[in-house]
């Protein structure tokens, strides 16, 4: 068996390869210090935790999750559900619109004949309390992994700094 040579730097190497590879050096290890990594990896296990134990409501955690702010602030227009959720008009659109298919929300056109407002249907109201055994137990699983008082303390603080920088660049 042979032996895998390391790269030997070639002699001609310009300083700004030589630069990028000192910077990559440097950083390869880090990867774990990265709050963007870490939150979305501990995103997909909780995500992916949440789905398993919701699959006999036929509800994914995220849909989970937007039926209940729906439900909180309804009639709520979309823009609105957009900004108390910091969910982008894309992404929101695309779910409501698999909601409204499953006949869990309904959507009506505004008072200016531009904007849709939002609520619950009577089987969505009836999914989300169907569901709420579920989450109850997704939640008691997810405070072995980590503390729930914590995350959310954590989401109100991010909530309260993303609004503070959405309304400071407008």
């Amino acid at each position: 068996m042979t032996k895998a040579r390391s790269p030997q730097p070639s002699r001609g190497r310009s300083s700004v390869a030589k630069r990028a590879d000192a910077t990559l050096d440097a950083y390869a290890q880090r990867g774990r210090e990265c709050a963007y990594g870490n939150v979305r990896m501990i995103a997909r296990a909780l995500g992916s935790l949440y789905d398993d134990v919701l699959r006999p409501v036929d509800l994914r955690a995220g849909q989970l999750a937007l039926l209940w702010a729906i439900l909180a602030t309804e009639p709520v227009e979309m823009v609105r559900l957009g900004a108390a959720t910091l969910t982008d008009q894309t992404t929101l659109s695309r779910t409501v619109a698999n909601l409204r298919r499953a006949g869990l929300v309904s959507v009506r056109r505004g008072t200016d004949g531009r904007t849709k407002v939002l609520s619950l249907s009577a089987r969505g109201r009836d999914r989300f309390a169907t569901a709420m055994p579920y989450w109850e137990e997704a939640q008691r699983r997810v405070e072995r992994l980590l503390p729930v008082r914590g995350v959310h303390a954590l989401a109100r603080g991010v909530r309260k700094g993303a609004r503070s920088t959405l309304s400071a660049s407008s």
